[in-house]
């Protein structure tokens, strides 16, 4: 006769088909348009010397998530001289909604008529950003629910991420010889509800952009209109 298994097999042999998180690769940005630290030094001492800036940061932090981040894209775009946005894979799910605003601007043939007067001068840059700042407010309006979306996304994925991490833990413990079937069960019980949650947020997050699309396009075609030099 065979030996008997161990209490241990089963949840061992359960975690082996455990396929873990879904998230994408670790480092993700908070910045949708590729920047250097020339790009970031240039930002940040326009926006020391700008009492405008941090007046729009500051109102507009008071309403919505991440709007800081969305100035920053909007000056980097108008002041760089060949802007490259980063793939939606690379982003933080949070600065999505970001990443569409921002490709909706660099895509408008108006953005790019503009950008011949900004780019290079953070001067400009800044006055562009400013120029935009009743359109931003639209589009960020726009996109309230898919931001909502996108930040719950984000929890849920942080939190299967914890729960997959206390499979791993539980796992090495078992491998170690502790008593730890019933610790590797009860985190593969708990993880496997967690990742399906994250992964329906993720879906949910990308129809409520998907849905906010529309609105913002037309928005950033009106925002570098109104920002355009005279």
């Amino acid at each position: 006769m065979g030996e008997t298994p161990s209490r241990l097999d089963e949840p061992v042999s359960r975690a082996g088909k455990w396929p873990g998180p879904s998230a994408a690769a670790p480092g993700l940005h908070t910045a949708a348009v590729v920047a250097d630290r020339f790009d970031r030094m240039a930002w940040r001492d326009t926006y020391d010397q700008s009492a405008g800036l941090r007046e729009l940061a500051a109102e507009l932090n008071e309403r919505y998530d991440c709007s800081t981040d969305l100035l920053t894209d909007t000056f980097v775009a108008a002041y760089k001289v060949g802007p490259r946005l980063r793939e939606r894979a690379e982003m933080d799910p949070s600065r999505l909604v970001n990443h569409q605003v921002v490709t909706s601007l660099l895509e408008s043939p108006q953005f790019t008529e503009l950008r011949r007067e900004t780019a290079g001068d953070p001067y400009a840059a800044a006055m562009a950003v400013l120029a935009q700042a009743a359109a931003l407010r639209r589009m960020l309006e726009h996109s309230r629910g898919a931001q909502e979306q996108a930040e719950r996304a984000k929890r849920a994925r942080q939190e299967a991420d914890g729960a997959a991490t206390a499979v791993s833990e539980a796992l090495q413990q078992a491998a170690d010889g502790a008593d730890g079937d019933g610790a590797v069960q009860q985190a593969i019980e708990a993880a496997e509800p967690a990742e399906a949650t994250a992964r329906q947020a993720a879906r949910d997050a990308a129809r409520a952009l998907a849905a906010a699309a529309p609105a913002i396009g037309p928005a950033a075609r009106t925002a570098a209109a109104e920002a355009a030099w005279p």
